[in-house]
């Protein structure tokens, strides 16, 4: 026989606040696989012998440290923790900023690299307006 629990009030909450996280760690995982792809990429083609600017290799390890962190910060935040929250609202336009500004540079990386940073520049921009909007604060009151 199944049984089913009453929910309460506190498993209510974690279940709207993962609900409502759920886009914000599909476009973090998203973020983090573009990354790898790319990091994957420079290594298979590396070992066939295509050489790669030292800009590119540095740019994109960068990038795919980022998106892990905010990745792991976003796991935290999904799972209750009022900082990780904090700290997502704040580094995720940061990086959203710091790849606009590495894309419009013209002649940096080329147009190749561009395209891929600006991908994820476009999976991370959802993030960072989604939990600075008033509804995600909803989610994390503030202690006494």
């Amino acid at each position: 026989m199944n049984k089913t629990l009453p929910l309460t009030a506190g498993s209510t909450r974690e279940t709207a606040r993962r609900a409502a996280f759920r886009p914000v760690l599909l476009l973090s995982g998203a973020f983090v696989t573009v990354s790898a792809a790319m990091i994957a990429y420079l290594g298979v083609a590396s070992a066939a012998g295509i050489g790669f600017d030292t800009a590119i290799w540095i740019r994109c390890s960068l990038v795919l440290a980022s998106a892990i962190v905010v990745l792991a910060i976003a796991v935290s935040a999904a799972r209750g923790s009022r900082g990780a929250w904090v700290r997502l609202r704040i580094v995720s336009p940061i990086i959203v900023a710091a790849v606009v500004v590495i894309v419009s540079i013209p002649g940096f990386l080329p147009d190749w690299v561009r395209l891929e940073q600006a991908v994820c520049g476009l999976l991370l921009l959802p993030v960072a307006i989604l939990v600075n909007l008033p509804r995600m604060g909803a989610h994390f009151p503030k202690t006494a």
